[in-house]
């Protein structure tokens, strides 16, 4: 059986009704405050931020997610930009959750790490890379609260009709402040405005345009590199059912004017996991 259309995301507005026909809602759950926050609750708990220590400091430099590849090697998945910010650092950090405030950092060895575009710093790729964890720190990272989003475990295909929501959730440092402690993880509702075919070596691409009208979306998204691109399928058939997807990690931010985040693709992904 075909698959039919995906409702398309524009805003909250926009598929406010299709998501009260998923049955994953109450419905005083259905308003634009309550409905960000549920939504980005199924990604925030694969999401880290990426930093080092200096002189009693903790730097944050980008965002990442805890990943399980298809292999089982645990990792966080990231930009290169934000790889080749950390290589020579000797005080390596991440963090093993998003969901309290006041937080301890977590160190790493960084041992194996490697990416393409550890010196990029334009809308231009490649810029993805991968940060290897050993067994003893993934275990220690899973203790602490950080949840490996799996890609060796099957996600279920619908065949009906299926709202899909796409959300980035990651560090934001303009809405976060060091000296109280608070690193803040926003996910934006988006939708993909341009998908850019592989080029030779497989890189792809693409664009997705931020829900801009709500007003706890920061102006500027410093520090959400290496977020991953979620996409959510919500079966249209009040079965409360959902499917969740990697679909591309970002890397850089288009000029503010057209509120747009530019990211990997699903093949670009494969290619940094070694999965092709």
């Amino acid at each position: 059986m075909t698959k039919k259309p995906s409702v398309a995301t524009k805003g909250w507005s926009e598929v406010a009704g299709s998501l009260k026909k998923t049955g994953f809602f109450r419905e005083d759950q259905l308003n634009p405050e309550t409905l960000p926050r549920l939504l980005a609750d199924e990604v925030r708990r694969y999401t880290t931020t990426v930093g080092y220590g200096v002189n009693g400091q903790l730097i944050p430099i980008g965002s990442g997610t805890f990943l399980r590849r298809s292999d089982g090697q645990c990792g966080v998945l990231t930009a290169g930009h934000v790889v080749g910010a950390i290589r020579n650092k000797e005080n390596i950090r991440v963090l093993p959750t998003q969901y309290r405030e006041e937080f301890d950092w977590f160190r790493i060895a960084g041992e194996g790490l490697h990416a393409w575009g550890e010196k990029n710093n334009s809308v231009t790729g490649p810029d993805i890379g991968w940060i290897p964890l050993s067994a003893e720190e993934a275990n220690w990272m899973e203790t602490l609260g950080a949840v490996f989003h799996n890609r060796g475990r099957s996600i279920e295909q619908f065949t009906g009709e299926v709202c899909q929501i796409s959300i980035i959730f990651g560090f934001v440092e303009a809405a976060s402040s060091r000296n109280d402690k608070i690193t803040v993880a926003h996910g934006m509702l988006i939708g993909k405005t341009k998908e850019v075919p592989s080029d030779e070596q497989g890189w792809d691409y693409g664009e997705y345009a931020i829900t801009s009208k709500d007003d706890w979306i920061p102006r500027t998204h410093g520090g959400v590199s290496g977020s991953a691109v979620w996409k959510i399928d919500l079966p249209m058939d009040s079965q409360g059912k959902k499917a969740v997807r990697l679909e591309g990690v970002v890397y850089a931010e288009g000029p503010a004017v057209d509120r747009k985040l530019i990211a990997h693709g699903e093949q670009s992904v494969q290619i940094i996991l070694k999965e092709r």
